[in-house]
């Protein structure tokens, strides 16, 4: 997703605060990865940053599970095997995203019997939290802008901090390596 860090992540921190054992994954997406051509630049950058989290998660005490496939699958089928309670992300607002995670969702209650949680994090606030006195979004920039100004407290500005909840970090029975650029059908690029 939005999200390839370790640090002031929402999900990771909420599901850290709340089980003694989570378990972070992240998805190659097919359905988004097979469209592409085959040297798109964006991929090597992504892997990269992937690799990036699972070594900061390794030196936390954890590991990250790399999958490639449909997340829509991938996502609850992992979940039941793990067999959690329940699946943390942050929230996506891009229409194609909000679809697959109403999928995820239904998979991960149907396969898993899991909730699915998501978290405020790539944003300060969302469509709703600032609206005008009616309780309906603003249409002129400056009284939005002032309102939105308002609201702002240092409370929104604090980082999450993961790394007091790092203990919580597991590692699962067998962790394969992070797959490589022609693994994920790529070819590097300049």
């Amino acid at each position: 997703r939005r999200d390839l860090r370790t640090f002031d992540h929402a999900a990771l921190f909420h599901a850290l605060k709340a089980h003694d054992q989570v378990y972070c994954a992240f998805v190659f997406d097919s359905t988004i990865l097979d469209s592409l051509p085959r040297s798109d630049r964006r991929i090597a950058f992504i892997l990269c940053a992937v690799e990036e989290v699972a070594e900061d998660l390794r030196r936390m005490g954890g590991a990250l599970i790399i999958l490639q496939g449909d997340p829509c699958d991938e996502i609850p089928q992992l979940a039941a095997r793990l067999g959690v309670q329940a699946v943390y992300a942050n929230r996506d607002y891009e229409p194609m995203a909000l679809q697959r995670d109403a999928a995820v969702e239904a998979n991960i209650r149907r396969l898993a019997s899991a909730e699915f949680c998501l978290f405020k994090d790539q944003v300060i606030f969302e469509c709703d939290e600032v609206l005008t006195q009616q309780g309906k979004p603003f249409s002129v920039f400056t009284p939005y802008k002032n309102a939105w100004l308002k609201r702002l407290t240092s409370y929104y500005l604090q980082a999450y901090p993961v790394e007091r909840y790092a203990a919580n970090l597991a590692i699962p029975d067998a962790v394969p390596p992070a797959p490589t650029l022609s693994e994920l059908g790529f070819v590097p690029t300049d």
